[in-house]
């Protein structure tokens, strides 16, 4: 595909007010239950000035982000979680997609090859549990740079409001070794794996013992445990995901982890 160089960047920035989870939209009232904190959903977008293309086709290379603001001092807890490389603002991370791509595209054109590949940067990071001084958020990150596929995966993050502080497993979970035996009988459900099957060469795990994925959620429903490509699984596999309903967890929590469950499972 040809190179075209386009001479201006587009950013388009809105923000819509958003509570408890990104499914539910304020009351008429306008009031918002104690125990849930307000937000916003910011949305940005911007674009390389070098496109590829024809005259008939243009492809374009472009940052997009989809993320919460929540007051500042919630914000400073929670921004590792939305920018996963340390950046302080959206315009960093976007910046720093683009001026890559711009370097490989100048490179390109200077070395007379007049095919560039468009790449991408997908960010959306969601509100999954918003209640009681919890919050989860799931950050779905696709990107492509070049070779045979892009790269999606998915980070979770939790956080405990009232203490100023990212869950840890240990957190939640007191005994991890009464843990791994019921999280293994739920993988195999969602795998469709009877009790004794061998995992095989189908599955990554050292030694073909199984192993938790480091990432985890707490949702309504339950535990989440989600492995991205290439972790457990070839990236043709796509990702991995299950739940242990809390009800199974109840032996294996800390007083912390029992607490929590507690006002998850509450009815509103």
């Amino acid at each position: 595909m040809a190179a075209i160089v386009f001479g201006a960047t587009l950013l388009c920035g809105s923000c819509v007010s958003e509570r408890k989870t990104e499914n539910t939209s304020h009351s008429a009232s306008g009031q918002v239950a104690a125990d849930t904190v307000q937000y916003q959903v910011a949305q940005y977008k911007d674009f390389s000035p070098y496109l590829s293309g024809t005259e008939e086709a243009v492809d374009s290379t472009i940052f997009s982000a989809r993320y919460p603001i929540f007051a500042e001092e919630i914000n400073n807890l929670v921004k590792n979680a939305i920018f996963v490389d340390g950046e302080q603002h959206v315009e960093q991370v976007s910046e720093s997609f683009l001026a890559g791509f711009n370097e490989y595209a100048e490179e390109q054109i200077d070395g007379g090859n007049a095919s560039i590949n468009a790449w991408y940067k997908h960010q959306n990071c969601r509100v999954v549990l918003n209640e009681h001084g919890i919050l989860t958020l799931q950050n779905a990150i696709n990107d492509y740079t070049g070779g045979a596929h892009g790269m999606e995966v998915e980070l979770w993050f939790n956080f405990d409001l009232q203490e100023k502080k990212l869950l840890q497993l240990t957190d939640i979970v007191a005994d991890n070794a009464a843990l791994l035996p019921i999280a293994e009988r739920y993988f195999r459900q969602h795998e469709n794996l009877a009790d004794t099957a061998s995992y095989g060469p189908s599955y990554f795990f050292e030694e073909n013992n199984f192993t938790l994925a480091a990432n985890f959620g707490l949702t309504k429903e339950g535990l989440l445990f989600h492995y991205n490509p290439y972790e457990i699984k070839s990236y043709a596999e796509g990702p991995t995901t299950f739940v242990i309903p809390y009800a199974e967890l109840k032996d294996t929590l800390t007083s912390k982890g029992k607490k929590l469950v507690s006002e998850i499972t509450a009815v509103n």
